[in-house]
């Protein structure tokens, strides 16, 4: 059954933030299937990306070898942590734009801690650490029961 849908937007003005999503989880769950995808990946605007690539090399005092364009694709990275009543359940620190994480007592995907569904306040948050376009997220959360 499903218990939390959002969908949403994350701007450049949100590059390296966090943004928290809270959801009740009912009593008698045994497992959570997280749903979560973000478009775009890769950034489309070769002339923006390109100065992108410029910027970070002066930022952090990097010397370019070769031409910025040999550094193509810039790519957004969206990537998300789960909280259990105020306890650290894991992270999916992954590449990939659309993604489907499971836990449970019995199962977990990597990057997350097997456990029992407890019932009560959970956070996903994303971690926002690079976008340098608009970007459209969705989230889905369904419980299961045994």
């Amino acid at each position: 059954m499903q218990i939390f849908s959002t969908r949403g937007r994350i701007t450049t003005d949100n590059n390296k933030t966090n943004l928290i999503h809270k959801f009740d989880v009912p009593k008698g769950l045994t497992a959570l299937r997280i749903k979560y995808s973000y478009s775009p990946k890769i950034l489309q605007d070769r002339e923006r990306a390109v100065s992108i690539i410029k910027e970070c090399f002066d930022k952090y005092g990097e010397e370019l070898i070769g031409r910025p364009a040999d550094y193509l694709p810039v790519k957004n990275l969206i990537t998300l942590s789960v909280d259990g009543c105020g306890v650290y359940r894991g992270a999916a620190h992954r590449q990939d734009d659309i993604q489907e994480h499971i836990i449970s007592a019995g199962f977990t995907s990597p990057g997350f801690i097997k456990g029992t569904i407890d019932e009560g306040e959970w956070d996903i948050v994303l971690n926002v650490h690079s976008v340098s376009c608009d970007v459209e997220y969705t989230i889905e959360v369904e419980g299961e029961v045994e």
